[in-house]
């Protein structure tokens, strides 16, 4: 079943886009349903009352079991493809914010002139991927920062992923956290200014297993970790 986001849960609900989605592409017709959440996470089950789609009743309100703690990734930028793709898994996997950080060792440093219409690409695939994974709120991707903007995203347990004998992340997750910010390096690891700088503010350093893992796979390995720790 197809979820959309809208501004408000008021007719017509559904946005040109939207409607075509699902007259052209979906085919629906009188009869089918749909999920609709608004910007303040509240949703609806909802049927197309006509075969134009243009008449939608609500069968039911929509609830979400609340989460134990949140996760905050703030993802070295890697090459575009490899983001994108990252974004989009993460979301489904339960990430609640993506903050995109320039690191010493990026081989990517920023989007150059088209970083305006790459944020903008960016959110719309971790808002699609929302929707398909049916999240409570379409998640948002932050547009690029450096080291000295990292303090101002700090949650109730900060951490950075690196290799070698560290705890690993979950020995450091405890009950009493209920948000995570966790920052994840590029393809050539953190300076050692950026360790540096990371733990004066109050991150801790954390291992994610005894294997080399490449840069999306690691923030996706971060955010199951955490989806399974939701359910234990």
């Amino acid at each position: 079943m197809q979820q959309f986001f809208v501004e408000a849960l008021s007719a017509p609900y559904l946005s040109q886009d939207q409607w075509n989605q699902c007259k052209k592409v979906l085919r629906m017709r009188k009869g089918d349903q749909i999920r609709i959440v608004d910007n303040n996470g509240r949703g609806i089950l909802a049927e197309f009352n006509n075969d134009d789609l243009t008449e939608i009743v609500e069968v039911e309100s929509l609830e979400w079991k609340p989460k134990k703690r949140t996760l905050r990734l703030i993802a070295s930028l890697i090459r575009s493809e490899r983001l994108e793709w990252m974004i989009q898994k993460a979301c489904e996997c339960g990430v609640d914010e993506i903050v995109l950080y320039s690191a010493d060792h990026g081989v990517v440093r920023d989007f150059g002139k088209r970083a305006d219409r790459k944020l903008e690409r960016l959110n719309l695939i971790a808002k699609e991927a929302s929707e398909q994974s049916y999240r409570q709120h379409a998640i948002k991707v932050v547009n690029l920062i450096g080291k000295p903007e990292i303090k101002e995203y700090l949650s109730d347990l900060n951490v950075f992923a690196d290799i070698g004998d560290q705890p690993h992340l979950l020995t450091v997750l405890t009950d009493e956290v209920s948000s995570v910010t966790a920052i994840v390096g590029p393809e050539g690891g953190f300076s050692l200014k950026e360790r540096d700088y990371f733990k004066d503010i109050g991150f801790k350093e954390v291992s994610l297993g005894h294997n080399v893992l490449r840069a999306e796979t690691a923030s996706l390995y971060i955010a199951n970790m955490l989806s399974a720790a939701e359910v234990i």
